[in-house]
């Protein structure tokens, strides 16, 4: 055999494998994609016309780089590829956030960063304020400093600023341990479909039980939101906002949860993809939408003149109402 022939049957083999992670990829997305239909695409057409390119690949980085582009009209940050340890995204959000985490420092008096994570500091007339920055799956340990600081608050009967507005998610069973110290009964704070061989089944309601531990924060609790509230911490606010004595505060939050699963292609590709269409209680769709405030805050102007509007208004609230004794 030449060394053409030899390369030509290597290559009818790349193609085989690639034609078959193809058709595995266009199955996962017909079949499985919780969000398939949400935004309108035509996916046999989108298949139809980019299948040629992608089964052509003569790497499995190049059939990813293909793939995240035909999926990109999904317009969907849950949806990605993985490739030798490379993430490749399909779809990136540009907005922006209604916090200026420079500014946090300078306007929350006795500021503290515990770690990457949890920072805190205290206002005057009883207010703590908590800022919480991920809910880390990887290192659960982080967050140690923010269940002392809300074990402290409750035993000073303090109230408390959560802020999650630079909060991108992370572990949503971590989020519920943290909200399950302010409820005394388990109570359904959110539900979700499931796609499964091309239909939605469910819904499945979700519920957040109170935590193991002897104490409860029983005071008043400001939650700060906005774009930069993403994937579980959404699911977070939605705990919260089973509270009678909390309110959420400043703009609509990402709309972006997934809980995305991955799907080994066959090919050195594996495509992580969402698995749920997340509601909230009364069955609006989370994606795309997001949770709207309690209160509702425009921060642009303040922000741009060293002002933290949101927080502001956290501030006035809790001292207009005073804590529970």
């Amino acid at each position: 055999m030449s060394a053409d022939e030899q390369r030509a049957g290597i290559w009818r083999r790349v193609r085989q494998v690639h034609r078959r992670a193809f058709d595995r990829l266009r199955s996962a997305i017909s079949e499985d994609y919780s969000y398939r239909d949400l935004r309108g695409v035509d996916w046999g057409e989108r298949f139809a016309k980019l299948g040629a390119g992608l089964c052509s690949s003569r790497t499995a980085i190049e059939f990813a780089e293909k793939a995240a582009v035909m999926l990109g009209p999904a317009r969907d940050i849950h949806l990605w590829l993985r490739v030798k340890g490379q993430m490749l995204p399909t779809h990136r959000r540009c907005v922006g956030r209604n916090v200026n985490l420079g500014l946090l420092p300078k306007v929350v008096p006795a500021w503290r960063q515990h770690n990457p994570v949890v920072a805190s500091g205290r206002f005057a007339g009883g207010i703590a304020y908590l800022c919480l920055r991920a809910w880390p799956p990887n290192a659960p340990e982080q967050l140690q400093p923010a269940f002392r600081l809300v074990r402290r608050a409750a035993a000073q009967r303090l109230q408390l600023i959560i802020d999650v507005r630079a909060n991108g998610g992370g572990a949503e069973p971590l989020a519920a341990r943290f909200a399950g110290r302010f409820i005394s009964r388990t109570v359904c704070y959110a539900k979700h479909l499931r796609r499964r061989h091309g239909r939605l089944v469910g819904p499945v309601a979700r519920w957040l039980k109170p935590s193991a531990v002897r104490w409860r924060f029983q005071g008043r609790v400001a939650v700060l939101v906005g774009p930069g509230t993403v994937s579980s911490c959404e699911s977070f606010a939605m705990m919260m906002r089973q509270l009678p004595a909390c309110k959420l505060i400043g703009q609509r939050t990402a709309g972006a949860s997934g809980n995305p699963k991955p799907v080994a292609l066959g090919n050195g590709v594996v495509l992580f993809m969402p698995t749920w269409w997340d509601m909230e209680l009364d069955g609006a769709c989370l994606e795309g939408r997001g949770l709207q405030p309690d209160v509702e805050v425009d921060a642009a102007s303040g922000l741009a003149a060293g002002r933290d509007p949101v927080l502001e208004t956290a501030v006035e609230l809790l001292r207009r109402q005073p804590a529970r004794r």
